[in-house]
């Protein structure tokens, strides 16, 4: 009975070890998954730069100057521009530049300078500028300005900006899309119309017999880079509809009740 136990046991002892034989774990090899590459290449050049430096650079590359510089185009007189922002539409950088004009003036307007650069090694050439492409209302001030992709696939600076004269004033909107090739202008967007001041007290109307006209106009319905309409308020109610077709926002009606 001994022996045969001790034989049974050596049997059950022989098959757990061929059991953990059977068992044994594969040395480590290391890490065998391929590391996966960064979805967004590191800059280099140019790029790699903090963006204020970036900035001051663009600047100083088109304008030959740090901190300010003058511009002037046309009729627009001199703008003394500074550094504002630079953006990168795909491989172009856009510099955007406000500036008051020298003159204040009633009819003197300040402006927005634009250009357009490519990366050059650590620096940047200029390929185009539109110095005063985008104006203000008058009297020599800065513009008021932003940069938005509401309307458009590329961004587009927004600004708005008016003027009055003998008790009339009127206000619309312009949008430069930022294209790859240069920017592009859309034809005005008229936002406001008023004879008030011209108004006479006692008869309620103008000298040459117009009755009150106050019209405040908001943009609504935008469907991007399609369409987008002016809904009007006050002494008359109606909507002004644009359309984008080759390349810019265009009016459909031949002439806006919101102009001057």
């Amino acid at each position: 009975m001994k022996l045969g136990f001790l034989n049974h046991g050596g049997a059950a002892l022989a098959g757990a070890l061929v059991l953990l034989s059977g068992c044994q774990q594969a040395p480590e090899t290391g890490n065998t998954t391929a590391p996966v590459p960064s979805a967004t290449p590191t800059p280099t050049g140019v790029r790699a730069l903090p963006e204020t430096e970036q900035l001051k650079l663009a600047f100083r590359t088109t304008y030959g100057k740090d901190g300010a510089a003058q511009v002037q185009e046309d009729d627009a007189g001199v703008i003394n521009v500074k550094p504002r922002q630079l953006l990168w539409i795909g491989d172009t950088a856009v510099l955007l530049s406000p500036g008051a004009n020298e003159s204040d003036c009633h009819a003197c307007s300040g402006a927005l300078a634009i250009a357009y650069l490519k990366p050059q090694g650590d620096g940047f050439e200029v390929t185009g500028k539109w110095p005063t492409l985008v104006r203000g209302s008058g009297w020599g001030a800065v513009p008021e300005w932003r940069v938005t992709e509401e309307f458009t696939d590329r961004p587009a600076i927004y600004v708005e900006s008016g003027d009055a004269a003998q008790g009339y004033s009127c206000g619309g909107a312009s949008i430069t899309e930022l294209k790859p090739e240069g920017p592009v202008q859309s034809e005005r967007v008229w936002l406001s119309s008023s004879n008030e001041g011209a108004v006479d007290d006692t008869t309620g109307k103008t000298f040459g017999g117009e009755p009150l006209i106050r019209l405040e106009g908001k943009i609504t319905d935008i469907v991007k880079g399609k369409s987008f309409a002016v809904q009007a308020t006050g002494t008359a109610k109606f909507v002004e509809r644009y359309e984008y077709r080759d390349g810019k926002f265009v009016p459909l009606e031949k002439e806006s009740r919101l102009s001057c």
